[in-house]
């Protein structure tokens, strides 16, 4: 019997060997991209036009392969449809498997030869993905295995001192937006799928790194679930669930701002971070597209996009409608830098993100693409509503408010009502 386990061992990482070579291994998979890239026409099979393979390098997970692409090779088209390669690598894509943890497992009887041929001819469908980067050469990541699709928030994630914030994971670390260098931002995304779990994040990452200089004027027109709890922060200047109260705080904003431009800029200074202030206010509106009908609020919009970055007045700016009436291109124009969860269509990704992809993104919640100078997917680390209230809790105030009752026929009242939230 043990004769014949040997031979079924050997024969079958033969076979295994054969199967792997036919249907591709690390160094066929250079050889699919370049077909991919002459199928959909990035690369022709003229000698001077075509995608050559450099060299290849293992990298934790996967292997980098480096190409040199030929002159006005498209690099934003190639970011935007990363999922044609990703589609084209994973075609009949069945590795053979054998665990040796499972030779462990069998009972050595008489049906052992049985168990061995089974742990053998198991195969595991895996689906491999790719990163890209361009520094001049096309680099190209492959990895083995999935991007983990959840990450949770904690300290490590802080940068204190700072106006940077994570809005994602890569395989290689943390990728952060820095307010201070990038100014605004517009998220975009199906509901369900992220966006207002990365605007509490945000938020929570701004209070715990700058708790003395930072002013928010949230703006919640979903209902004011996802900022309610913010509203008695020390932090918080302005929360409204109201279209109406919404315009009239952006006029109050538009105000202060000009009077913080005039004198930046009256003192010989070019920002506010060059005269050395240190409040920062970040005017977040949840669900934007609710005030996209009226053109006073969207011209208040695309003023506070257009000259807050000099004020220190930042603005996140999210929906989960983009269209060209709920993000004008004048506002699109002065924000550069986005964060795309799940879209329905091309279309509504090409709006919000400049760029398709979004709409092929897997439905998994927190997976995005960030854009700023380059395109990234990355997974947005997850904040429950619990750890939340744990961390505002230090940060929230009294609040006195007064009710002024109309006199009736038995005389007025005022009364005061204390809450601590």
């Amino acid at each position: 019997m043990f004769f014949e386990i040997g031979s079924t061992l050997l024969m079958a990482g033969v076979t295994g060997y054969a199967y792997m070579k036919k249907n591709g291994t690390a160094s066929n998979d250079a050889e699919k991209i370049q077909k991919i890239f002459e199928n959909v026409g990035w690369s022709n099979e003229k000698s001077d036009q075509r995608i050559r393979i450099q060299r290849k390098r293992k990298i934790e997970g996967g292997i980098e392969y480096i190409f040199q692409v030929p002159l006005g090779f498209d690099r934003k088209d190639l970011e935007a449809k990363q999922y044609i390669l990703e589609d084209g690598l994973n075609v009949r894509h069945k590795l053979f498997e054998f665990n040796p943890k499972a030779i462990l497992r069998i009972k050595w009887d008489r049906s052992a030869l049985k168990q061995i041929r089974n742990i053998l001819t198991s195969k595991k469908v895996s689906r491999k993905e790719i990163e890209i980067e361009f520094d001049g050469m096309l680099k190209i990541q492959v990895y083995k295995e999935a991007m983990k699709d959840k990450y949770n928030f904690d300290s490590g994630y802080l940068k204190h001192n700072t106006w940077s914030v994570p809005v994602g994971n890569i395989r290689k670390g943390i990728v952060r937006h820095d307010f201070d260098e990038h100014k605004h931002l517009i998220i975009a995304g199906a509901t369900g799928y992220g966006k207002s779990a990365i605007l509490k994040l945000i938020i929570i990452s701004l209070i715990l790194q700058q708790p003395e200089f930072l002013k928010l004027h949230l703006i919640d027109l979903k209902g004011g679930s996802a900022f309610q709890r913010f509203k008695d922060l020390k932090q918080t200047e302005h929360f409204t669930r109201d279209p109406k109260e919404a315009k009239e705080i952006l006029r109050e904003i538009q105000v202060n701002m000009e009077k913080t431009f005039t004198a930046v800029v009256d003192d010989g200074f070019e920002d506010i971070k060059e005269a050395g202030i240190k409040e920062r206010h970040f005017i977040i509106i949840d669900e934007a597209a609710d005030i996209a009908d009226d053109s006073t609020c969207m011209e208040l919009v695309t003023d506070i996009a257009r000259r807050g970055r000099s004020a220190g007045y930042y603005l996140i700016y999210a929906t989960q409608y983009p269209s060209s009436q709920s993000i004008p291109q004048q506002t699109k124009r002065n924000i550069p830098s986005r964060l795309c969860f799940v879209l329905d269509d091309a279309t509504a990704s090409q709006t919000a993100l400049g760029q398709t992809g979004a709409e092929t993104l897997p439905l998994i919640p927190g997976r995005g693409i960030y854009k700023n100078v380059k395109s990234q997917v990355v997974q947005t680390p997850y904040i429950n509503n619990k750890e939340i209230d744990r961390c505002i809790k230090p940060f929230i105030i009294i609040k006195k408010k007064e009710e002024h009752h109309e006199q009736g026929e038995k005389g007025g009242s005022n009364s005061f009502e204390f809450k601590e939230m």
